[in-house]
């Protein structure tokens, strides 16, 4: 079987489209070539914007309203049905393959545009774009393979043989049998790509593509999950560089985040929602539009952690829909149905330089940082004296909780890598159907057990 790539035809690149809504619109919906037809900048362009056509998909697919529920679900912050998902996380295998296909389908595509551009002449492309393709490709392999480390790997454990499957070529019949990583490869992989999109990417220009300002960000948060104090200090200063940028500001209010949405001064990185995507949302029952508008609605607990902060409201409001009292969460949800997943953005920045402080012991710079988000919500500030230490964690978590729960899964992973009083892992306390390390990842899809011998099943799902 030959290799193939995503295409599509009449990108901007092919006919001087400036912006980059509709260079985006040119999404192809599904078309494949082989391989063979990246062989000049034009078709390499073309080859780069086909990598996004995943982020179309709505149900199934991870990258909209799921990008946002499965972290919520699993820590206990919604209810609502969708994708057959177990909320005591004792089975997750009702589909939970299709977030590893559409990974797997960016995953492929990124590496298909990283070796054949990489094969091209230098003097194919102008300037340095020939780079620029390679480093956008690279993030978004980085994209996908992240994901399916967080939600399928043990990012928790250094030592850890269950790694992602950190594919770097072309998916082919014989090359099907690829082992996964261990966690350490995972973590080292990942931060190469991250350090040659920073290196090699321009600075910051649009929420819907990649910048070394974006790299810059996640390379932050994926320090913070490895965890060495080497890493804490490097997220550090990291998330202190996207802090300064001149091209991307907190917005003065929390609310501003929302009402200004795609154009928000702090919105780092979301998907672009094409014309055929906005006819269709009120339709699929995957859309956020749908999910956060009617279906998904916050539990006890999550209310229990927002009750009296002025932020609490933009979680949920009811109102009356067909003589129906409805559910809906402000932050996501919009009337016409264009309501984007924040996949990234600054004020993450903050919360981990509280995180990494928290590790690092350093608890008044901790509380400082968050101060930083409570000021703004209107809240008083914390007092580190007033804060035991063995709260500190729990702290900390609520207040992530307050500023980004149902954004980007980001609640599930703090409550994996903050501790409870007992030094476990928080999840624990919070959530007492969570009785091992098994129910923090889903099982490796059987599909993918099928096609490829030489992967190996997460623990505790090997009869899976």
């Amino acid at each position: 079987m030959k290799r193939t790539v995503i295409y599509s035809l009449g990108l901007c690149a092919l006919f001087g489209i400036t912006s980059c809504d509709s260079y985006l619109d040119k999404l192809p919906p599904h078309s494949l070539v082989e391989d063979n037809a990246i062989t000049d900048a034009a078709s390499a362009e073309a080859a780069l914007i086909g990598i996004y056509v995943p982020f179309k998909a709505m149900n199934p697919g991870p990258f909209g309203a799921a990008y946002i529920s499965d972290g919520s679900h699993m820590v206990g912050f919604t209810s609502g049905i969708f994708r057959g998902f177990d909320r005591d996380l004792e089975e997750n295998t009702v589909n939970t393959g299709d977030a590893w296909d559409e990974c797997s389908q960016i995953i492929n595509a990124a590496n298909a545009v990283i070796k054949k551009t990489g094969e091209l002449p230098d003097t194919k492309f102008a300037g340095n774009r020939k780079a620029e393709i390679i480093a956008e490709a690279r993030f978004m392999r980085f994209f996908g393979q992240y994901y399916i480390f967080r939600y399928y790997g043990q990012f928790w454990d250094i030592t850890s043989p269950y790694g992602a499957l950190m594919r770097r070529e072309p998916a082919r019949v014989s090359t099907n049998n690829y082992p996964r990583a261990t966690v350490e490869e995972s973590y080292n992989l990942l931060l190469e790509d991250l350090d040659f999109v920073i290196a090699t990417s321009p600075s910051f220009s649009t929420v819907y593509r990649p910048s070394n300002l974006l790299a810059k960000a996640y390379k932050a948060e994926l320090l913070l999950m490895r965890g060495t104090a080497s890493d804490l200090n490097t997220a550090i200063q990291l998330a202190d560089e996207v802090l300064n940028d001149p091209l991307r500001k907190r917005e003065v209010t929390y609310g501003d985040i929302f009402k200004n949405g795609y154009k928000s001064s702090e919105l780092l990185f979301t998907r672009y929602m094409d014309a055929q995507m906005l006819a269709n949302v009120f339709s699929n029952v995957g859309s956020i539009v749908r999910m956060f508008g009617g279906e998904f609605k916050p539990t006890a607990l999550l209310e229990g952690i927002l009750n009296g902060d002025s932020r609490a409201p933009f979680y949920k409001r009811v109102d009356m829909v067909n003589g129906k009292e409805t559910v809906r969460v402000p932050k996501l949800f919009k009337e016409d149905g264009n309501c984007l997943p924040y996949y990234m953005r600054t004020s993450q920045m903050d919360l981990i330089k509280a995180e990494a402080y928290v590790h690092l012991k350093q608890k008044e710079n901790a509380v400082a940082a968050l101060n930083v988000l409570r000021l703004r919500a209107g809240e008083e500030g914390l007092k580190a004296n007033d804060i035991a230490d063995e709260e500190l964690h729990t702290v900390l978590f609520e207040e992530i909780t307050r500023e980004l729960a149902l954004e980007n899964g980001y609640e599930w992973f703090a409550s994996l890598r903050l501790k409870g009083k007992d030094g476990k892992a928080l999840i624990y306390s919070i959530k007492p159907q969570v009785k091992s390390v098994k129910q923090f990842i889903w099982p490796i899809p059987q599909k993918e057990k099928e096609l490829n011998k030489a992967i190996i099943q997460n623990p505790g799902y090997e009869g899976i």
